[in-house]
């Protein structure tokens, strides 16, 4: 049987794309509109493959040239970091919390998740959020630009010395200067907690 359409709208291609997935804007038939990230095929099982086959190219690396590093724990902690960004609900989870702890800074914006749009836990391969809208940095005037890195600044000092969770990959296509002045940051798949002792 077919299905109706879940969206009102689709953009035909991506409007942002990168190593394990893409992102696509949509319309909901409420008239929302939303970021549509979506898995790339097969990311999760070649993510698997390569981790057995790292960690026996480091076993063998191991055997010929032996040494006191295991290198094996930082394939590990690189695969386990990148299983963690493909699990869709885990990454909603830390847009919230990022959000809960960082909202009193008054700047910070985070794209509300519609687990509505969201695939199943566990075996989710698209992740819907609102659509923010904005621009990039780098395309601010000059004198605006600046005030957004300096928000930037403050937003990444304050995680790394006050609330300890760290948005750990806020490069310039995962930030938005958002239309009413706000700072947003996108994708929370790869995130880091360190000890706030200030």
């Amino acid at each position: 049987a077919d299905a109706p359409p879940l969206f009102k709208a689709f953009s035909p291609k991506p409007i942002a794309a990168a190593s394990l997935g893409q992102v696509y804007r949509a319309t909901t038939h409420e008239g929302v509109e939303v970021a549509v990230k979506v898995q790339r095929p097969g990311v999760a099982r070649q993510l698997a493959l390569d981790w057995v086959s790292l960690n026996f190219a480091v076993s063998v690396y191991h055997y010929l040239v032996p040494s006191l590093n295991d290198f094996s724990l930082l394939v590990d902690e690189a695969i386990r970091n990148m299983l963690l960004e493909v699990d869709y609900h885990n990454e909603a989870r830390n847009a919230e919390e990022f959000d809960r702890v960082h909202s009193y800074l008054g700047f910070v914006k985070v794209p509300r998740w519609l687990p509505e749009f969201t695939g199943p836990v566990g075996t989710a391969r698209v992740l819907t959020t609102e659509w923010i809208f904005g621009r990039r940095l780098s395309d601010l005037p000059r004198d605006l630009g600046r005030h957004a890195v300096q928000m930037a600044v403050q937003a990444c000092v304050v995680q790394l010395l006050l609330t300890g969770f760290v948005h750990a990959d806020p490069h310039e296509g995962n930030l938005l200067y958002t239309d009413d002045g706000q700072l947003a940051f996108l994708d929370f798949g790869l995130m880091d907690t360190v000890e706030p002792y200030v």
